[in-house]
């Protein structure tokens, strides 16, 4: 384990940080969604509509909630493992590389788990788009 270097731990440090702030903005979308969802089914008169349109997109929501939360949780996890192979890379202690290689496979499980939520956002934008062409057919 002598070739491991502090500069690899410094690679992913600014990476780690980056793809947090990008899961968070994909929860602020998400919430977004959310809101204005649950304002068109108090606004609307017709409920049992809105109801059975937006069942799937709640399920798919509340999924994709939880797997921007664990995006988060395995993201902060490696960036801290990532904070710890730094300092005690400082003090050359031996065991460094297991951090660094501990918090690799936490951001590699938060980047897999970011390709699943991406498929899910894109079955949910594909449900909107069926509704859009269920009016066009209608008309």
């Amino acid at each position: 384990m002598k070739s491991f270097q502090l500069t690899y731990a410094a690679f992913l440090f600014p990476a780690i940080p980056l793809m947090m702030l990008t899961f968070g903005n994909r929860w602020i979308a998400i919430s977004k969604l959310i809101r204005q969802m649950h304002a068109d089914f108090i606004d609307k008169k017709n409920r049992n509509e809105a109801a059975k349109k937006y069942l799937t997109q709640i399920k798919i929501l509340n999924l994709r909630l939880q797997y921007v939360k664990y995006m988060q949780l395995f993201s902060g996890l490696a960036f801290i493992f990532n904070l710890f192979s730094i300092l005690v890379g400082i003090f050359d202690i031996m065991i460094t590389p297991y951090l660094f290689s501990f918090a690799i496979i936490l951001f590699s499980l938060a980047l897999c788990i970011f390709i699943v939520e991406i498929n899910l956002s894109s079955k949910a934008l594909k449900t909107h788009l069926e509704d859009i062409e269920d009016q066009k057919n209608k008309n």
